[in-house]
């Protein structure tokens, strides 16, 4: 559909009518008023968004003026030096004797450090073993002087290996490895003693002895740099070999990178794999530890989010790398097990409630859903629990449905009456479907184990919301049908009974409430405290939702009668009703039908469908303003309102409180000042009437003026133009409900 067909269908919808043109006054400053607002958005955006776009071309230009200048500055740099050798006569000879000097020394240093290597060594070795101590509160103060002696030898030995290399002289690099053989040992204790470290961080910080933390990082972070400025150089050379070559300081020190940070990493990995390992153990010992054997996981990524991020450089945000480590394993850990052959249904169940748990517990730490990829078991949660219903509840789940569809077959059918106890009506099979649910329960009690109990009423409860739901599906489509059919034969198709079925699944739903009751009192206790607040939180929500039931059966009972009402209530406003007695029909029916749900209904329920009766009747009455015809002869019609409320407050009156039904009928006090009061005085009815209900609709207060006999061309607009916000309540009112057109 293009934007014409699209205006034009917009346009039927607002002009239906011949008296919908004078709307158009209206709907002119309307829609200018929200043309004026969005081109306002519109102009707003576009000047942040130009903003933002300058900013961003000013900081290219910026940084893009700044490489041409670095870029100028070398090339100067690189004149100089050639104009400065042209401008020194004897220049390659200073430049060979330069060469043989620096040699020179660089000989003497290398002699040097290879006598002293030794003594540097043992000092080195000493301080190693001074600081050596399994207490997690030791403070190693040496870390540090230890990491820059071996950091200072070990770029000695590369320096010297490299510059061996240059000679084809086997003979003395086999000789200058073997000095350094001790080295290699020492770096081995000190690599070693970083890694225990770096396995133990989450027990170090616990202890508080930040400090050591503090000083492997610093060591790991300068390790880092290290092998940045390594793969820089290398980049460096292979991209500009010609440059790279004159910056002779540029290629002393570590000749490759050593990899700290990345085993630093994998330390960890391999702290949180052993812990991993203990968890898996004691699941195939008892599935039911899962939870227990866990805890020190979030226990861990509390402690990281909170003190580890001031103690490590903030680059390497440490807590997200934390995070992506530990709910790595979790994946890998839960996947494993879910995938084993032998995983039995207790063991199936308990991973299913630790994979609820786990988001909680991570929603609890600050971490959002999102962040945390893959899915803990790749979004598997239905097919488990459907593996576990077949594990568990697949025999009460079979006698379920067939309970559930010999029921609908007999609402269907309706062939004979429902049950009747005491004059209220009832389903057959209500009180044998919880003696099953008793017996699957006492089978779970009897295994001692909670998890059990509770995926038990988990599955009980699901089945037993499932039954809610088709219950109202199916009771949806009979009122439908009854409602629909219009023709005799149509009629006749419709099976009689509705509504002593609708009492009777209206009633079972307060019995089904009395007895999830009495099996929450009865499990609940007998479980720990975690699990008892789980199931009642479960059957808590089971009982809502037969309470949600009862409600909706009770609409819909209210929605047979008034389908009854429809030849009454199209009457309403027209001229048959100034001579008529309509009110008093829709009071006979309904009165009709009151008096077989009095005693048919649970007493819980009877004053609930009475509330919905009153209300549904003058939801229909404000509503018949828009019946074919529909005219307010000003002065009678006052008189046959007043009429109408007065029979209607004595009916209902019979069944409910006084101050109750004169709050609902009280909306026809203000339909009454709407179509009286003065044209001048419009406007303060209109807002009355918006305070006492604020999702008052507009069209069905035009529909009111228009149905005057006075009406003039402006009464809707002074209304309108004088109305002023009223906030939202916090919950509809039955003005909600009023049909508009």
């Amino acid at each position: 559909m293009d934007d014409s067909e699209l205006v034009s269908v917009k346009l039927s919808e607002l002009l239906r009518h011949p008296e919908d043109l004078d709307k158009l006054a209206s709907l002119k400053a309307e829609f200018s008023r929200k043309k004026t607002n969005v081109d306002s958005q519109l102009k707003s955006g576009l000047q942040n968004q130009l903003e933002v776009t300058e900013t961003g071309i000013k900081a290219i230009q910026k940084g893009q003026k700044t490489l041409n200048a670095i870029k100028e500055e070398m090339m100067r740099i690189d004149k100089l030096c050639a104009e400065a050798e042209n401008m020194i006569q004897e220049f390659p000879l200073i430049n060979k004797i330069s060469k043989i000097h620096r040699n020179f020394v660089a000989v003497e240093e290398i002699q040097s450090n290879l006598q002293n290597l030794d003594t540097r060594l043992g000092q080195i070795d000493y301080m190693l073993s001074t600081d050596e101590c399994d207490d997690l509160t030791a403070q190693m103060p040496n870390l540090l002087p230890i990491h820059l002696g071996l950091t200072q030898l070990r770029d000695f030995q590369d320096d010297v290996i490299s510059q061996s290399e240059k000679l084809d002289d086997p003979d003395t690099r086999r000789t200058l490895e073997t000095y350094f053989d001790p080295l290699a040992h020492t770096v081995d204790s000190f690599d070693e003693r970083i890694g225990l470290i770096s396995m133990s961080l989450i027990e170090i910080v616990r202890a508080g002895n930040h400090g050591l933390v503090v000083r492997l990082a610093k060591i790991v972070e300068a390790e880092e740099r290290a092998d940045e400025r390594i793969l820089a150089l290398k980049e460096a050379q292979d991209n500009h070999q010609q440059l790279a070559s004159r910056f002779k300081s540029m290629q002393k020190g570590a000749k490759a990178a050593r990899g700290y940070k990345e085993r630093f990493i994998t330390c960890i990995k391999a702290a949180v794999e052993s812990k991993f390992d203990n968890a898996k153990n004691n699941f195939e010992d008892d599935p039911e530890s899962l939870p227990e054997s866990l805890d020190w996981f979030f226990d861990d990524l509390a402690l990281v989010r909170q003190a580890f991020p001031r103690l490590f450089p903030p680059k390497w945000k440490i807590d997200n790398l934390y995070l992506n480590i530990y709910h790595g394993f979790m994946h890998s850990f839960l996947t494993e097990l879910i995938d084993k052959d032998d995983l039995d249904g207790a063991g199936l169940l308990t991973i299913i409630q630790w994979v609820g748990q786990y988001g909680q517990s991570m929603k609890a730490l600050g971490i959002k859903a999102a962040d945390l990829k893959p899915h803990v078991i790749d979004n598997r949660e239905a097919d488990l629990l459907r593996e576990y219903t077949l594990l568990i509840g697949k025999k009460m789940e079979e006698w379920t449905n067939n309970v559930i569809a010999q029921e609908h077959r007999e609402f269907a059918d309706r062939s004979e009456e429902p049950g009747n106890e005491s004059g209220k009506w009832h389903m057959h099979n209500v009180t044998p479907l919880f003696a099953m649910v008793n017996q699957n329960l006492n089978i779970a009690l009897d295994s001692n184990k909670g998890s059990v109990v509770a995926g038990v009423v988990d599955e009980v409860v699901r089945i037993l919301k499932d039954r809610q739901t088709q219950w109202a599906t199916i009771i949806r489509s009979e009122v439908q049908k009854y409602t629909q059919a219009v023709t005799r034969d149509q009629q006749e198709e419709v099976p009689e009974g509705i509504v002593e079925y609708m009492m009777a699944i209206a009633n079972d739903q307060i019995r089904s409430v009395n007895y999830v009751g009495g099996i929450c009192d009865k499990v609940a206790p007998t479980l720990s405290k975690k699990y008892e607040d789980q199931i009642r939180a479960a059957f808590e929500d089971c009982l809502n939702g037969y309470i949600d039931l009862a409600t909706q059966i009770l609409s819909e009972i209210v929605e047979i009668i008034f389908n009854d009402l429809k030849p009454v209530t199209k009457q309403l406003f027209t001229p048959t009703w100034y001579e008529g007695n309509q009110v008093d029909t829709m009071v006979a029916t309904i009165r009709s039908y009151v008096v077989d749900l009095q005693p048919g209904l649970d007493d819980e329920l009877f004053p609930a469908c009475m509330l919905q009766l009153a209300e549904k009747t003058a939801v229909c009455y404000l509503s018949a303003v828009h019946n074919k015809g529909a005219k307010f002869r000003i002065a009678e019609a006052v008189e046959q309102i007043r009429s109408d409320v007065r029979l209607l407050f004595e009916f209902f009156t019979e069944f409910m409180d006084r101050d109750e039904t004169k709050g609902i009928l009280h909306v026809l006090e203000y339909l009454l000042r709407l179509m009286s009061t003065s044209k001048e005085g419009l406007p303060q009815v209109y807002e009355e009437f918006k305070s006492a209900y604020w999702d008052l609709p507009m069209p069905w207060v035009e529909a009111v003026l228009k149905c005057r006999e006075d009406k003039t061309r402006d009464m809707v607009d002074l209304v309108k133009s004088q109305a002023t916000y009223t906030p939202r309540g916090s919950e509809a009112t039955m003005m909600s409900r009023l049909a508009v057109s």
